[in-house]
């Protein structure tokens, strides 16, 4: 990706994003703007995200962030709760998939 000029690198806290608006997620939702748009939250499933062991410490945070409100005892919405569970377990697969890359790097 790096090496074609007509893409251009958007870096991020989760990911990085090569955007391109044919299979951006986030232009899916919302209106061109061509641009990414991180406030979407579909980086975690978009084809032009990229990780890094650089992104790893973020998305820690994040799942933490995500778990925080299922684990007081105040009552959650069973819609808040699929919520937060289906971003628990994207995070977890980003999570499990960067740390599989980084420990069978050479």
């Amino acid at each position: 990706m790096l090496q074609h000029l007509t893409k251009t690198l958007h870096p991020g806290i989760l990911n990085d994003c090569f955007y391109q608006h044919s299979t951006a997620v986030c232009a899916q939702r919302a209106q061109r703007t061509g641009r990414p748009l991180p406030l979407l939250t579909m980086c975690l499933t978009c084809p032009n995200a990229r990780r890094s062991s650089v992104h790893l410490p973020q998305l820690a945070t994040a799942r933490a962030q995500a778990q925080r409100p299922l684990d007081m005892p105040t009552g959650l919405s069973r819609l808040q709760t699929a919520a937060l569970s289906t971003h628990i377990a994207e995070l977890d697969h980003a999570i499990s998939k960067l740390a599989t890359t980084e420990t069978t790097a050479p």
